[in-house]
């Protein structure tokens, strides 16, 4: 599969997850790392609801485990002038 479909695909479905559970934060695009062995993407999202982020990453692992080997990560952020937020961030690497 071309490398732009995947990270479109990426793009799509992570944008559709955050739609669903009415965060107000878009993914607008999934960075690319080209490496010998691998190809890896890799994805952010902000969540503001605490409480939707069990279901946001267990939706993230179901909808983007196909593609290849895939790590899912959260962080909370407390910045100075904003509303807190949990900062979860996916990887996903394809063998080339």
């Amino acid at each position: 599969m071309d490398k732009e479909q995947i990270k479109k695909e990426l793009t799509d479905k992570s944008n559709k997850i955050l739609e669903k559970y009415s965060e107000m934060d878009v993914v607008e695009t999934v960075s690319v790392m080209n490496m010998a062995a691998k190809t890896i993407f890799l994805g952010s999202l902000k969540v503001y609801n605490t409480q939707v982020i069990p279901n946001i990453i267990r939706d993230l692992e179901k909808e983007l485990k196909g593609y290849g080997e895939l790590v899912v990560r959260d962080q909370r952020v407390t910045p100075c002038c904003s509303p807190s937020y949990t900062h979860i961030s996916f990887n996903v690497s394809i063998a080339n």
